[in-house]
């Protein structure tokens, strides 16, 4: 049977993982309101603190199921030690980056890579460290929420620190929580693996990460060089290899990355079908609470992060706002979040299944994602986006407080860190995503617009509307209309007047049609809600499975032994 934790302790070991979870969420949000401050210390430009912020989700989502894979081999405790310790040194070295480059290095790689050894093993620990049950049941809807909350209460911590004190002051204060971890980590007993413990799968490693990496990275691209279409000639180390208007490179990688992962999943099933070890169970996916789980997992990041970047980008660029402003602005999103987590967990979880819950906070956002597509139009302030980001983060955290603990609770604990791996995997894929697309959205919806007003107007020539689309094709930014005006100083007044119109229009509209896109995204987590169960096939006090959706293809329960969840028997 599994240990857990005394009901005296089980409390504090509980803050010490919710921490964890916390500052590891809280970063791949609180930069968003600093993007103008990042840009001028590191002189770089939007799209490279765009790609910052989405490599740190990526190098998780890449190595998030390896990460669960190595704690089943060391141990959950000593992976989630290792990961804590590689994440101190990414935020020491992100606190103090002098570059842009060092700043990925710390933050993006080292931060990512600690944070996917850590995830995995910490959901692991909480089957260890609380009863079957209730229990374990707030523990999971804890971890869940906390998520939520730390996506939501993100840009308010960044705000907050990058206009009064530092940027560089908030990774440092990850730090301090880390250490104040590491002093905890005797109160958390281990959570061992039952049965043999498996061989890493490097061949299924290698596949895996080099498809989500190659995919991602590929619409990560697009912001540079367009969705579909190149916009500039793609040079690799010196040498033009795409010309523009040819395909661009984000179809390229984005169909190599998707034939990387088809060839993981065929590999896998051949060594399942020889009985070797596996980097994971695809029978996992055979747990409709799993498979659809997880799409919901994406679903709900990809709109809550592509909601708080794209604000974020327009308010900053928009309206001059400096970073606490921006932060204040996403408060609404911040006290919603807070506010479902806490109704949702406690009132709604005792009334409704959780498959209805989780269906109720997709309406939610996408009502809130297309009421700030309309106000997005004619917005002249961030308090006019008060209704619909309260909208957005309302629905997130009713969805964060019951989606992960329907999942947990529908696999035994023998497999919660692989399950762990999955769910985590799809946040953070989720969160790339959400970044990446509303970044190269907004930009790809600019340059047509901008360029479509540029042909339109009477102000300029005919070359001078040539030169101008150029300019906006090849160079196209996001920035504010003081920026633009200080670049065009030189031209006539009616111009200049003329660019800044076009140039605060081409803003709206994209900002328009990335809300309208995360609308859709809201609805299609509304789809892969629908095929959740209406409750976990394994029941919350250690009964076996209730029904064949429980197991994968061929199997009579997890491991085809049919066990009980607190089965000490119970294979890989």
């Amino acid at each position: 049977m599994t240990t857990v934790t005394a009901p005296k302790t089980t409390g504090r070991v509980l803050v010490v993982i919710l921490l964890a979870q916390f500052i590891i969420v809280v970063d791949s949000t609180f930069m968003n309101v600093s993007l103008s401050t990042l840009v001028e210390d590191f002189d770089t430009t939007v799209t490279g603190i765009q790609n910052a912020i989405t490599l740190y989700t990526l190098v998780m989502a890449a190595f998030m199921i390896a990460g669960a894979k190595v704690g089943d081999i060391i141990g959950r405790k000593r992976a989630f030690v290792i990961g804590l310790s590689v994440y101190s040194v990414g935020t020491t070295i992100t606190a103090l980056s002098p570059t842009l480059t060092v700043f990925i290095l710390g933050w993006s790689f080292l931060e990512g890579l600690g944070a996917a050894m850590m995830l995995p093993a910490m959901m692991s620990l909480i089957v260890s460290n609380f009863a079957a049950g209730p229990a374990r049941a707030k523990a999971y809807a804890g971890f869940a929420a906390i998520a939520g909350i730390a996506a939501g209460i993100g840009p308010i911590i960044g705000g907050l620190f990058t206009s009064y004190l530092s940027w560089r002051l908030a990774f440092a204060s990850e730090l301090l929580v880390a250490l104040f971890i590491f002093t905890q980590l005797k109160i958390i007993k281990d959570a061992p693996f039952l049965g043999r413990k498996p061989r890493f799968d490097w061949p299924g490693f290698l596949l895996s990460s080099a498809g989500l990496i190659t995919a991602v990275l590929g619409i990560v691209m697009a912001s540079a060089y367009g969705l579909f279409i190149s916009r500039v000639d793609v040079e690799i180390f010196g040498q033009v290899v795409l010309t523009a208007g040819q395909i661009s490179p984000t179809v390229i990688l984005v169909s190599i990355g998707l034939v990387f992962l088809l060839v993981f999943v065929l590999v896998e099933r051949s060594r399942d079908r020889h009985h070797h070890d596996t980097l994971l169970d695809l029978n996992l996916f055979g747990i409709r609470a799993v498979s659809s789980g997880s799409a919901v997992q994406l679903l709900q990041y990809l709109v809550l992060t592509g909601a708080i970047f794209a604000l974020s980008l327009y308010v900053q660029m928009e309206l001059n706002y400096s970073a606490i402003q921006s932060g204040l602005t996403l408060l609404p999103l911040s006290l919603a979040v807070l506010l479902s987590a806490a109704v949702s967990g406690r009132v709604f979880s005792r009334r409704f299944a959780p498959r209805s819950v989780i269906l109720a906070g997709f309406a939610i956002i996408v009502l809130g994602a297309a009421a700030m597509g309309v106000l997005a139009r004619d917005a002249t302030s961030g308090t006019e986006f008060i209704l619909g980001l309260a909208l957005v983060g309302f629905g997130a955290g009713t969805i964060a407080s019951q989606n992960q603990n329907l999942i947990m609770s529908s696999v035994t604990p023998q497999r919660s860190n692989e399950t762990s791996g999955v769910i985590n995997t799809s946040q953070n894929i989720g969160a790339s995503l959400g970044t990446s697309l509303a970044g190269a959205l907004i930009l790809s919806v600019f340059v047509l617009t901008a360029t479509s007003l540029i042909d339109e107007s009477p102000v300029f020539s005919a070359s001078e509307q040539s030169q101008l689309d150029n300019a906006v094709t090849e160079k196209a930014q996001i920035i504010s209309d003081a920026q633009l005006g200080n670049a065009v100083a030189e031209l006539p007044a009616d111009q200049q007047a003329e660019i800044i119109e076009i140039n605060a229009e081409a803003r709206q509209t994209a900002l328009t049609v990335v809300y309208a896109g995360l609308a859709l995204a809201g609805l299609l987590g509304f789809a892969a809600a629908l095929r959740l169960p209406k409750t976990p096939p394994l029941s919350s006090t250690g009964s076996g499975s209730t029904g064949s959706g429980s197991t994968g293809p061929g199997r009579t329960g997890p491991g085809g032994t049919g066990s009980s969840p607190d089965s000490t028997a119970e294979q890989p």
